[in-house]
């Protein structure tokens, strides 16, 4: 149907004449033939039955001659009917296919009739307006295979109906040969098909990549002449929409209308026409032919097509014939190309009246024609882009020779400088710039700009527009932002930009941009680790401090509460000994997220340093911190750390307080919830304590923070004072002096305060290393003074702290000493308390084993007090054992601690180790330790601890 409705716009009756049927008669050999001349045909109502046309003897001699081998009729609403009388000759049966070559008729029925049994069969039923599927043959024309006996003569009849003119064009053909022309007939409209699609994708990209709408509008065209030849040939409906034949009636109708508005923008932009009239109104004919399936019937849709056909190509043809006379040389070009279409298009018309002998010929070359109109376009839309070139060159040169006293310090200036329209286009831009934007060649810029814009080069596009408002009002404007290299890669300039004027009053922006990402970059992390821990990324104690001191200045003027967290991981000190630092490093990692899971919005979580966190609870009353603390002791003790092969619980304290009225600032509020973290771990860990200021242990432990403080200043000042205890040995008489060091603490009245008092403050809060680093410089420096005291000294004993041997630069330190000062190492003897030796092993025993290859000696101090005495006694290669003076103390009374002692001698003497007895008060325990054959005694019986500074 659809081919036919291009043909109705002329109808000539042919002449035709009754007749007496004409056989054609054929055998075996035949391989081809055209049923006419020998086809005959009448019009009738399309609901006739095929009965009355055969059995009626008024209707069966009513059929005339086809006299054109295409010849048309115009039968709306009727139907035509085909007879042709065929007999076979031949000596074997034989199958032969009848093909009807009119691919857009709306319905054809073919039937046979028997002349010699009388029977009529039905051989099939198809159509436009019938599913694909139905076919007899999958062929896009109408196709049916035929079944002949030897010397069979059969009538055949078709019916065709169709809403515009109905073709007459039928072949006998045999079928291998009916299937080789249909692989051809396919091959070639797949290739013609192809090539049509090819170039609308071809346009396509170069819309993509020019952004140039022309080449849209080309797509468009391509696109839709497309589907129009295939609708006409039948692949359309064949290959796209097969099981839907309501498609049909309408999709011509939307192809043609589509692909003549195509036609006319293209023609509008070749022309370099601002929307006229004339194009307004061949979109509007084109509008109502691709809408028309919506509001007008068939025989009005046909009229509308055959109107618009005339106006939209006749006025585009006009634009262009006019844009030729008036001395346009491209309008020519455009000219030509449209002849081309308008002959290719008239003759496939003519075909399908009839007047020319093969329509699929002139499909090809209405194609043909198409294909070098858009040639011809394209070779004139390449002069104007020559055109366009060519005054963009120029531009250029004029703005060039303009300023070509400047040129010099504008190209070789260090700041990226750059001179744009108010618009966004580039007029100019230098070297420096480039190099920011990351471009090699002045040209990638401008192809980008005039593409994009300057917004490209924008974070945030708004950011010109408001440059370009505030230059309105102020001429010039500096300021920093966000851009963008070509790459999409962002960096941070500060822009400098001057609004300025041409001769012509034309606005136009200079500027400048200097890159200034680096100085960002590094000001953004040093704010960040201005307020972030580095390991964790948490808020550290300095930013934490500040948020808190924000909450107890809300307090003040809002009287909104607050209260804050301070957490404290239990026996973390165990995971970084038993493993190592990076496991220590790994847990807080862990335990901060896990942490951060639990609190969620609810607080702010930071860490203030080694295991320490705290939480900060905004508007949280002491209950509901309460609430808030349990939830994390409890995430806490499910958690498990794993590392390589070791699994540890790990559990917290918590220290809780609220922000109060009566603090002074939030640092005390801080140590508040510190001191409460302190009485949580003294009362057994794993627990939360809220802060009271009349608890015994909180008192204790405020009064140790206060040594702590004392501490720091006395190793700031140098506050200590050395002393020794002699000494001495009992078996023999010595000619050298041995004397254990011992640490005095001069306060600021000059009074001298023991150990007891401070050591296990400095131990509590990791002051030891600093203190055994203070004492074994200042003994050094004191024998490097003292240069004759080395030749009545037998050895110096000096303790060190279990932290001091797990102290990784502790040993280095002391080694630096040794060189600094010249010490020989055969007068120094190490005192290592039993209990840190088993605790701390293998960092001891590395320890021992080094200094001892210096010539260093090596006592195990307050032996006995531990669990494991004589099993990792032979561990440890010391000289010395300093049995514990608790069982020195009461050795004449107590046969327990005698014999304690007794053992302890008796194992070292076996081992080669000497053994010296501590708190040895009086000549009476002197004396039994003698007979015990203990080695050397040390205590008030033997003399009072002194100054070093007394020798």
């Amino acid at each position: 149907m659809l081919l036919g409705l291009i043909c109705t716009l002329l109808w000539f009756p042919l002449s035709a004449q009754a007749f007496p049927t004409e056989t054609i008669r054929f055998d075996e050999n035949l391989k081809q033939q055209q049923l006419y001349p020998k086809l005959h045909y009448q019009i009738a109502d399309s609901e006739l039955a095929v009965e009355d046309i055969v059995f009626e003897p008024e209707r069966a001699h009513a059929f005339l001659t086809v006299m054109a081998p295409n010849q048309v009729f115009h039968v709306n609403p009727g139907a035509v009917w085909f007879i042709a009388r065929l007999h076979y000759q031949g000596q074997r049966a034989t199958k032969l296919v009848l093909d009807y070559n009119f691919p857009s008729a709306d319905l054809v029925e073919f039937y046979t009739f028997d002349r010699q049994s009388h029977e009529l069969h039905k051989i099939n039923r198809a159509g436009t307006n019938l599913p694909f599927s139905e076919r007899q043959l999958s062929s896009r024309s109408y196709a049916v295979e035929l079944t002949f006996k030897a010397g069979q003569e059969l009538d055949v009849l078709v019916k065709v109906q169709d809403g515009a003119v109905v073709q007459s064009h039928f072949t006998l053909i045999q079928p291998d040969k009916f299937y080789q022309q249909q692989l051809t007939s396919n091959l070639f409209d797949g290739i013609l098909l192809g090539l049509l699609l090819l170039m609308a994708a071809y346009n396509i990209l170069l819309y993509l990549n020019i952004r140039e709408q022309l080449y849209l509008y080309f797509a468009g065209f391509f696109l839709f002449f497309t589907l129009v030849i295939s609708i006409l040939n039948g692949a359309g409906f064949a290959l796209m929409w097969p099981e839907y034949p309501e498609v049909n009636p309408a999709i011509f109708y939307v192809a043609v209308g589509a692909c003549l508005a195509c036609l006319s923008l293209s023609t509008s932009t070749m022309l370099n026409q601002n929307p006229s009239w004339w194009l307004w109104l061949n979109l509007f004919w084109s509008g109502l032919l691709l809408f028309s399936p919506l509001y007008i019937d068939f025989n009005q849709r046909l009229n509308l097509l055959l109107l618009v056909l005339g106006m939209v190509m006749g006025s585009n043809l006009l634009q262009v014939l006019r844009h030729t006379f008036s001395g346009k040389p491209r309008a020519r070009t455009f000219s030509l190309s449209w002849l081309l279409f308008f002959a290719a298009s008239l003759v496939l018309l003519l075909s399908q009246l009839g007047y020319l002998s093969d329509s699929r010929l002139w499909q090809y070359l209405l194609v043909a024609s198409v294909v070098c109109n858009m040639a011809l376009m394209s070779y004139g839309l390449a002069q104007r882009m020559q055109l366009a070139t060519e005054l963009t060159t120029q531009a250029h040169q004029q703005a060039i020779n303009s300023l070509k006293q400047y040129y010099d310090i504008y190209h070789n200036a260090v700041e990226g400088m750059f001179t744009t329209t108010m618009h966004g286009q580039l007029i100019a831009a230098n070297r420096a710039l480039l190099n920011i934007l990351g471009y090699q060649e002045l040209s990638q810029m401008e192809i980008d700009v005039k593409r994009f814009g300057m917004a490209k080069y924008y974070a945030n596009p708004d950011d010109r527009t408001h440059m370009v408002r505030q230059l309105q009002h102020s001429n010039n404007k500096s300021f920093e932002l966000r851009g963008l290299r070509s790459d999409g890669t962002p960096f941070w300039a500060l822009m400098s930009a001057r609004l300025a004027h041409d001769a012509n009053g034309e606005a136009f922006i200079h500027g400048s941009v200097i890159d200034i990402t680096e100085q960002k970059v590094s000001h953004e992390q040093l704010a960040y680790l201005a307020s972030h821990d580095p390991l964790t990324g948490l808020y550290n104690r300095h930013h934490f401090a500040t948020l808190a001191q924000q909450a107890w200045q809300r307090l003040q003027v809002e009287k909104h509460t607050s209260a804050i967290l301070y957490i404290d991981i239990d026996q973390f000190k165990l995971v970084n000994s038993t493993c190592n630092h990076s496991a220590g490093d790994a847990l807080l990692l862990q335990i901060s997220d896990q942490l951060k899971r639990a609190l969620g919005q609810s607080g702010i979580l930071a860490r203030l340093g080694g295991d320490e966190f705290a939480v900060l609870l905004p508007g949280k009353t002491a209950q509901e911190a309460f609430a808030v603390a349990y939830n994390l002791l409890e995430v806490v003790k499910e958690f498990r750390f794993f590392w390589q092969d070791s699994l540890f619980s790990i559990s917290v304290s918590i220290g809780m307080t609220e922000i109060t009225f009566d603090d002074l600032s939030a640092e005390q509020t801080i140590k508040k919830a510190d001191s409460a973290c302190f009485v949580a771990k003294e009362k057994g860990r794993n627990r939360i304590h809220l802060f009271h200021p009349d608890d015994a242990e909180l008192q204790k432990q405020q009064a140790e923070i206060q040594w702590v403080q004392v501490l720091q200043r006395a190793l700031e000042h140098d506050s200590f004072v050395l002393y020794m205890q002699p000494i001495q040995a009992i078996q023999h008489r010595d000619t050298v002096a041995n004397y254990e060091l011992l640490l005095r603490l001069r306060s600021d009245d000059n009074t001298i305060i023991a150990p007891g008092n401070f050591l296990s403050s400095a131990e509590r809060y990791g002051l030891m290393p600093q203190i055994d680093r203070w004492v074994i410089r200042n003994y050094f420096r004191w024998l490097a003074q003292h240069p004759q005291h080395l030749e009545v000294l037998g050895h110096c004993s000096i303790n060190l702290s279990g932290a001091s041997l797990i102290d990784p630069l502790f040993k280095a330190y002391v080694l630096a000493l040794f060189e600094e000062y010249k010490i020989p190492a055969r007068f120094i003897c190490f005192e290592i308390t039993e209990s840190m030796a088993i605790l701390n092993l293998q960092n001891t025993l590395d320890f021992i084993h080094h200094f001892r290859s210096l010539g260093c000696q090596f006592a195990l101090d307050d032996f006995g007090s531990g669990f494991s005495s004589y099993g990792y006694l032979k561990n440890f290669p010391v000289d010395y054992i300093k049995i514990d003076g608790n069982f020195v103390r009461d050795l004449l009374t107590d046969k327990f601690d005698r014999a304690i002692v007794n053992s302890i001698h008796d194992v070292a003497a076996a081992m080669g180790i000497k053994t010296v007895a501590e708190y040895v008060e009086s000549t009476e325990i002197l004396l039994e330790l003698r007979k015990m054959g203990v080695d050397y005694a040390q205590g008030y019986g033997i003399a009072k601890p002194k100054p070093l500074s007394d020798l």
